[in-house]
């Protein structure tokens, strides 16, 4: 039987809401879903169900996200920092982190801070560093339109594959609007733009897979290539595909990490 609790913890600067789901009795090692900026772990909601079946997964609120506390600052370290607050709380002492966006950073970030808690990690539509991107006038473009106007203009176009259901892009649009204020969005966007987590990656150490959308215009299969160079793996691009993988093709994703789960299921 699959059990399914909500749960709040308390992380480092403020509580953090979730999603528990998994077999009763499961043996597996639990996975844990990181969602990307501007985001929320709603994006995960066609994955986890069935990735449920075989094993505990989690999925939350990172700060600034969600039903989660907004207070800053909203580094990768940071968001790691979370991550592990989340697994103490529901007892997990090791797991499988897959990272979806700015997540794929995050499970890396997390990998490097704590690696005896960390299995391998995914990283989905992700890239280490983004290139070519001005962030003062997106600021500037955030600030002039409001939180649901900027994005509302910027999904269809940077986050989806042309095509793409418009409900799927409606409902990203909540995930990165609802209850988000401007300095927020801001403060969450900047943070994560300007990192560049390619130091952190080349010291990661446990198994990795990359996977990116052949049309993701945010993080494209150039810096996939990038990512998955430095994390000494491999890349799957998925045809036909934009930036937020886990929305638009659930169940190719949950191939591609389940076949990942099982050539690294080791749970000493």
């Amino acid at each position: 039987m699959t059990t399914l609790e909500t749960f709040e913890a308390a992380g480092p600067a403020g509580t953090l809401a979730g999603i528990a789901a998994g077999p009763t009795g499961g043996v597996a090692l639990p996975v844990v879903l990181v969602h990307g900026i501007n985001m929320s772990r709603d994006v995960w909601a066609d994955v986890l169900e069935p990735l449920a079946r075989s094993r505990r997964v989690v999925a939350f609120d990172l700060r600034g996200h969600g039903a989660s506390h907004r207070s800053g600052p909203f580094t990768a370290e940071d968001y790691a920092a979370d991550t592990l607050a989340v697994m103490d709380r529901l007892g997990i002492e090791r797991a499988h982190v897959v990272g979806t966006s700015f997540g794929g950073s995050v499970a890396c970030a997390l990998a490097v801070r704590a690696p005896a808690r960390v299995a391998s990690i995914a990283a989905i539509g992700s890239a280490l560093s983004v290139e070519g991107i001005d962030l003062d006038g997106a600021v500037a473009a955030i600030r002039a339109a409001g939180v649901r106007t900027f994005f509302a203009g910027f999904m269809p176009q940077a986050s989806f594959a042309p095509g793409t259901d418009p409900k799927l892009i409606e409902r990203a649009l909540d995930a990165a609007a609802n209850g988000r204020d401007v300095e927020t969005v801001v403060g969450v966007s900047v943070t994560a733009l300007g990192s560049d987590l390619r130091p952190i990656g080349a010291t990661v150490r446990v198994p990795a897979l990359v996977v990116t959308g052949e049309l993701d215009a945010t993080c494209p299969v150039a810096a996939g290539e990038a990512m998955a160079r430095t994390l000494r793996t491999e890349l799957v691009v998925v045809p036909g595909r934009g930036h937020v993988l886990t929305m638009e093709d659930p169940a190719a994703v949950v191939r591609l990490v389940e076949g990942h789960l099982r050539k690294h299921e080791n749970p000493s």
